[in-house]
């Protein structure tokens, strides 16, 4: 075997190696994509999911409507904040007692509740208030957590198909930021820059 033929071989060996090396080099970055997009896409549904079981769980505990857990929720999240609140569909929308009287242990919230009158408001006895109150607000750091993890994901994603050499292959594969749920007031200060004067209290 001559020289030429050894050199040739050799570079064709060398060309073969870099063919198969940038061809799974492109699928560790396709499948990588791949991993990040559908953990992102599942996650709405994780977020879905925990909002729902906020509901049920009060509806498990507590015999009432969905818009009378809805309601409680709403209580539980401003006593939560350390101050009062207005949930919307209560005493002036609503002509369930149930809502009226959620709509008053709402404007009677804040810091240091008194749980005989409120859960007196809502025609509850103080340990169930407590029980249904405690249950809710695990719920809702999970329901925090979730949404704190679909961030995390894209944030993830956007980087990954952002960062050169990736970019070349998958950078136009950027999911939509997502949009966090949250308060009305909450959506109004970020839209407008200012913050209301009793939404920090």
């Amino acid at each position: 075997m001559s020289k030429k033929v050894i050199v040739e071989l050799g570079l064709l060996g060398l060309v073969i190696l870099t063919l198969l090396s940038a061809g799974l080099w492109a699928v560790g970055i396709k499948n990588g994509e791949i991993t990040l997009a559908n953990r992102y896409d599942a996650q709405f549904n994780v977020v879905e999911t925990t909002l729902d079981t906020m509901r049920k769980t009060i509806m498990n505990q507590h015999t009432c409507t969905k818009e009378w857990a809805d309601q409680f929720i709403a209580v539980v999240v401003a006593q939560a904040s350390g101050r009062s609140g207005v949930v919307a569909g209560g005493a002036e929308a609503g002509s369930n007692v149930k809502n009226a009287a959620v709509a008053a242990a709402v404007a009677a919230g804040g810091v240091g509740i008194n749980v005989s009158r409120e859960s007196e408001a809502l025609g509850l006895s103080p340990a169930l208030y407590v029980q249904l109150a405690n249950s809710i607000e695990g719920q809702l750091a999970a329901f925090k957590r979730s949404q704190d993890v679909l961030t995390d994901v894209w944030r993830e994603h956007k980087t990954f198909c952002q960062k050169f050499p990736t970019s070349l292959m998958v950078g136009d594969k950027i999911k939509v930021k997502p949009e966090m749920i949250s308060s009305v007031a909450t959506k109004d200060a970020i839209k407008t820059k200012v913050v209301a004067d009793d939404l920090l209290k």
